[in-house]
C-alpha cells in the first residue's frame, strides 16, 4: 500500500511538472505556493498565540486571509513581470531574424514561381527552424512553470488524501476505518498529517475561492451571492408557505394518502415529512425563476469587463467578496458544529480540532460563539 502511495505521489508530481513547464509560469496557477506559504504562516502565528486568549479565532482567520492576499499579490506581480521579459525577449528575437526570416520567404516564392518543388520543401523545412525564442527568460518561465505546477499537484493530492483520511476515521463506517487503518496509525499521520487534517483544506479552500473571485471578477461573484441569497430566500419561503395554514389541506392529503403506507415507520414525524416535500414541491417551481437570474444576470454584467482597468479593480473586488463569503460560511459552519462539541459523535472531531490552528479558530474559538447558542439544532440529536 504504502509503495503504490509513494508511486502515485511521485507520477502526479512529474505530470504537474511537465505541465508546468511546457505550459509556463505565466499561464500557470500558482494557488498551491499561496497555500503552503499561508499554512506555514499560519502554523507560526498559531504556535506563537496561545489558544484561549481573546481574540484567538479572528486572529488565526484574519492570518490566513491576509497571508493569502499578500502572497497572491506578489505571485501575480511576479507573474506579470516575467510575461513582461518574455514578450520584450521574443520581440528582439524577432528583430534580429527579421533578415532571415524575409530571405527565407522570398526563396519560397521564387521557387514557386519557378516550380521548384524540392527547393519549395527545402525552404519549408529552414522556415521552421527559424522560431521566436525566448532566450533565458523562456527557459526561466519553463523552470518555474515547472515548480509551480509540482507543488501545484503535491498540494492537491496532499488535500486530496487529508480529506479521505479525515472522512474515514471520523465516519463510523467499520468497513472504510479497516481500510485506511494502517495510514490512521501510521507515525506521519499521528504526527504531520492530524495537525494539518483541517487547516490545509480549509486554506486550500479559501485560495481557491480567491482564484475563482478573481478570474470571475465582482460581478460574477455578486452574480452568486444574489442567487445564493435567491436561494435561500426561497427555501425559507416555501418552508413558510408549506407550514401556514394555506397548506393544511395538502398536508392532509399527503398523511392520508402516500404518507399513509409508511406512517407507521415515521411515527410522530409524519406532518414533519408531509410538510417538507410540499416546501421542496413550492422551492423546485421557484426555480424556473433561480435559472433565468442565474443565467441571464452575469450576462449583464459581462459588457462592463471589456475595459483593462475596470477588469482589473472588478478581479480584485471579486477575490476579496468571494474570500470573504466564503470564510463567513466556514465561520457559520464552525460556529453551528461547536454547538454540538460535546456530544458522544463529536469526540474524535474535537481531538483534530484541538491539533489545528485555524480549524480550532473556526471550530472552538468561533469568532461568533455567541451568536449560534440559541439555534435549536442541538436539539435534533436529543
Amino acid at each position: 500500500m504504502s509503495t503504490v502511495f509513494i508511486i502515485s505521489v511521485c507520477v502526479v508530481a512529474v505530470i504537474g511538472a511537465a505541465v508546468g513547464f511546457f505550459r509556463k509560469f505565466t499561464k500557470t496557477s500558482f494557488w498551491g505556493i499561496t497555500v503552503l506559504i499561508t499554512l506555514l504562516f499560519e502554523r507560526l502565528i498559531g504556535s506563537g498565540v496561545k489558544k484561549g486568549s481573546g481574540g484567538y479565532g479572528l486572529a488565526v482567520i484574519l492570518t490566513a486571509v491576509i497571508v493569502l492576499l499578500l502572497t497572491s499579490a506578489v505571485m501575480l506581480s511576479v507573474k506579470h513581470m516575467l510575461a513582461r521579459a518574455v514578450n520584450a525577449r521574443i520581440k528582439l528575437s524577432e528583430y534580429q531574424k527579421y533578415d532571415e526570416r524575409a530571405e527565407n520567404e522570398e526563396l519560397i516564392l521564387n521557387a514557386v514561381d519557378s516550380g521548384d518543388r524540392r527547393e519549395y520543401k527545402k525552404q519549408l523545412r529552414n522556415g521552421r527552424k527559424i522560431k521566436r525564442s525566448a532566450g533565458a527568460w523562456g527557459v526561466t518561465d519553463g523552470v518555474a512553470g515547472a515548480i509551480s505546477g509540482c507543488i501545484n499537484a503535491l498540494t492537491g493530492i496532499a488535500t486530496v488524501i487529508v480529506l479521505i483520511l479525515l472522512f474515514a476515521d471520523l465516519s463510523s463506517i467499520e468497513k472504510v476505518r479497516n481500510i485506511f487503518s494502517a495510514s490512521l496509525s501510521s507515525a506521519s499521520w499521528l504526527g504531520t498529517g492530524r495537525c494539518l487534517a483541517l487547516d490545509l483544506p480549509l486554506i486550500c479552500a479559501f485560495a481557491i475561492s480567491l482564484r475563482i473571485g478573481y478570474n470571475g471578477g465582482i460581478s460574477s461573484v455578486l452574480c452568486i451571492v444574489v442567487v445564493l441569497g435567491l436561494t435561500v430566500g426561497f427555501g425559507a419561503a416555501a418552508w413558510s408557505i408549506a407550514c401556514s395554514d394555506a397548506c393544511a389541506g395538502a398536508v392532509e392529503a399527503l398523511k392520508n394518502g402516500i404518507l399513509s403506507k409508511i406512517s407507521g415507520s415515521l411515527g410522530g414525524a409524519t406532518d414533519m415529512v408531509a410538510r417538507i416535500l410540499i416546501a421542496l414541491i413550492i422551492f423546485l417551481l421557484s426555480l424556473v425563476v433561480l435559472i433565468l437570474i442565474a443565467v441571464f444576470l452575469p450576462k449583464i454584467f459581462d459588457k462592463f469587463r471589456e475595459s483593462a482597468v475596470f477588469g482589473a479593480v472588478d478581479g480584485v473586488l471579486g477575490a476579496i467578496l468571494l474570500c470573504a463569503v466564503v470564510v463567513m460560511l466556514f465561520i457559520v459552519f464552525g460556529g453551528i458544529a461547536y454547538t454540538l462539541n460535546d456530544l458522544p459523535f463529536m469526540a474524535q472531531f474535537n481531538t483534530y480540532a484541538g491539533y489545528a490552528h485555524l480549524g480550532d479558530g473556526v471550530y472552538t474559538f468561533n469568532p461568533m460563539e455567541s451568536s449560534f447558542k440559541g439555534m435549536p439544532i442541538r436539539g435534533w440529536f436529543n
